[in-house]
């Protein structure tokens, strides 16, 4: 038999005193253990900690290579049209124009990205695939999901443009028109 105690006050002056309340209303009723309901659900799902922690760190894991892959590729592309930074800003463009253009064409990229593979993870959990079955629980969890891994990648992004960008920025107009 399980009893559930809800109080006000401290719980441990009932605790202490548990055992000797139950001898007397039955002396058969021992009290073995008082715990709290914290204590209770530590102890019920503490098997649950480790493949959640596991799986949380893989998660993770996969989130970070994934970032730094793609923090890789938008480096390397912007860093190819070094050439055509410095061309620009010799025809007289402003460096901050360049710069913008560069990162809006960048977040363009990333932006259907995100929404395409998002929408389709959405789609289907919305059609019933999620790992609980249950649409409304799962978009709902989703959408928290989507919406980390979203931000860490479009800042990746962001970040994998700036720094070759500012650096094109930097080469001296003339380099650039004699190396065309």
């Amino acid at each position: 038999l399980f009893v559930s105690v809800r109080l006000r006050g401290n719980p441990a002056t009932l605790a202490a005193r548990l055992p000797k309340i139950a001898a007397d209303v039955d002396a058969g009723l021992s009290v073995p253990e008082v715990r709290s309901l914290g204590e209770w659900i530590w102890q019920r799902y503490f098997g649950l900690v480790v493949p959640v922690a596991a799986s949380a760190g893989v998660s993770a894991l996969v989130l970070l290579l994934s970032a730094m892959g793609l923090f890789s590729l938008m480096s390397i592309s912007v860093s190819r049209r070094t050439r055509e930074i410095g061309l620009r800003v010799a025809l007289g463009a402003h460096p901050r124009h360049v710069l913008s253009r560069i990162v809006a064409h960048a977040m363009v990229l990333m932006g259907s990205g995100v929404a395409a593979g998002g929408g389709v993870v959405l789609l289907s959990v919305a059609l019933g695939l999620g790992p609980t079955g249950r649409p409304a629980d799962d978009v709902a969890s989703f959408v928290v999901w989507i919406g980390m891994t979203s931000t860490v990648m479009l800042a990746a992004g962001l970040l994998a443009c700036i720094g070759p960008a500012r650096r094109a920025l930097r080469i001296n107009p003339i380099d650039a028109l004699r190396d065309v």
